[in-house]
């Protein structure tokens, strides 16, 4: 089996690309991943420590594919997605007016055997949006045989966790994608906040039909730090794991 995870979810800040990062990182110590920076600032490719101009601009200017991806060790590639965050709807248009040639350079890339690839939306996975669906509809076309799989992110907020669980749920529908995990972040340690969230957990785990997780707020995560080696952080790693052993 061959899998394509979105990280999705609502709002910047709730640690997206801290969960997409450490499970690529993760995963990657066993099978062969790709990561797909969809972030138009594009955090986890700095993060990662690379400063290629993107796809979209590198094709518009005929430039190549080392402006846009990147080996991180042995079995982890970066695909660097988006180049200039200003004009980016335009850098786009100009992707898809060179079409076949663009379209040929983008499956290149991701056809090369990987068995996981982590998808980082920085920017809200909308199937009205072209600069986030068209890449999605393009993938579909050419890699039919991948599982499609989403983990939506939320923050410790009670609204924002209810407003996470209704968009997380409209997008696995309307891509009829199956729903690997729901993911609440950096819950604070204090008071009796866990409390609240395990509350939270059995009231929406009736919707939410898949394994809803907890993660506890850190700030060496925060930090980016020892990426990959964090128990917490390789929840949603070992889950994958258990699904790809499943066949």
């Amino acid at each position: 089996m061959k899998i394509r995870i979105g990280i999705i979810g609502l709002k910047g800040g709730v640690g997206k690309t801290t969960i997409a990062l450490n499970t690529a990182l993760y995963l990657s110590k066993k099978y062969k991943v790709l990561y797909i920076d969809k972030d138009l600032l594009s955090m986890g490719s700095l993060i990662l420590g690379f400063n290629g101009i993107g796809f979209h601009k590198a094709i518009v200017e005929g430039l190549g594919k080392e402006q846009y991806e990147y080996k991180v060790n042995d079995n982890l590639t970066l695909f660097k997605l988006y180049s200039d965050p200003a004009n980016e709807k335009e850098l786009h248009h100009k992707v898809k007016d060179i079409g076949e040639k663009a379209e040929k350079a983008y499956v290149d890339l991701v056809s090369k055997g990987y068995d996981i690839i982590i998808v980082d939306y920085g920017r809200i996975f909308m199937t009205n949006d072209p600069l986030v669906y068209d890449e999605y509809e393009m993938f579909k076309r050419n890699f039919p045989n991948y599982l499609i799989a989403a983990v939506g992110i939320t923050d410790a907020i009670r609204n924002d966790i209810t407003d996470v669980v209704k968009y997380f749920l409209d997008t696995i529908n309307r891509t009829k994608s199956k729903p690997l995990a729901f993911v609440i972040n950096m819950v604070p340690q204090i008071g009796d906040i866990q409390k609240e969230i395990d509350q939270i957990v059995k009231e929406i785990s009736q919707d939410v039909k898949c394994d809803i997780l907890t993660i506890p707020f850190d700030e060496k995560l925060v930090q980016y730090s020892n990426m990959g080696e964090a128990e917490e952080m390789q929840k949603v790693g070992k889950l994958i794991e258990r699904i790809l052993s499943q066949g």
